[in-house]
């Protein structure tokens, strides 16, 4: 985390993830993000313009992952049994070029504190990508797997916004009554299958 001047900050990060649930050609992966937040507010000489008694202003970038199950990667048979005696049958179809799924985002927002802070008002508006989505897949069961197989296809784009609003509407030495309402709008959007 770096700060500049008690009004401005920027936090730097990552995070590598490997994964015995990866198969054997995936190799590691890492997720970068960065964020930066500034608040004018804090500045000498903020008159609260427009009744803004303070602000701050957001916007951040990243990726994160979403890792296939433990044993998703393997084959499997169950056993079987019948007058004949005993056997196998086809349980899990594995996939060892599974890889986890990776979603990249960016969003940006304010959060506002109106009149003595006696209102507030926050903004955020987001932006995500999705690749290699986990997505269970049917397979012919002419092949003796009647369960679907885990893969990484297609790609998934998402959008939307929350808005968050709270109001003092009573503030006295003895009691303060306050009132919030928040609204979330989600568009989301399988854009490809990737060839499936």
């Amino acid at each position: 985390q770096i700060g500049f001047k008690n009004w401005m900050f920027m936090n730097v990060g990552g995070r590598y993830d490997f994964s015995s649930a990866f198969g054997e050609a995936a190799p590691g992966v890492f997720y970068p993000k960065v964020s930066l937040s500034v608040v004018p507010s804090d500045l000498s000489g903020w008159g609260a313009p427009f009744g803004l008694s303070t602000l701050r202003l957001r916007a951040a970038w990243g990726q994160s992952g979403r890792q296939p199950g433990a044993f998703d990667r393997f084959t499997t048979f169950n056993p079987f049994s019948s007058t004949l005696g005993a056997g196998l049958q086809p349980g899990q179809l594995g996939n060892n070029d599974l890889e986890p799924e990776i979603a990249t985002e960016i969003e940006g927002g304010f959060e506002a504190g109106l009149f003595d802070n006696r209102v507030g008002l926050e903004f955020t508006y987001w932006d995500r990508t999705v690749k290699d989505g986990l997505v269970t897949r049917q397979f012919a069961t002419s092949g003796g797997f009647r369960n679907a197989q885990l893969t990484n296809i297609g790609q998934i784009d998402a959008s939307g916004y929350e808005i968050n609003l709270r109001g003092q509407v009573l503030r006295t030495n003895r009691n303060t009554l306050e009132l919030f309402a928040n609204a979330a709008y989600l568009k989301q959007t399988l854009t490809s299958l990737g060839g499936a």
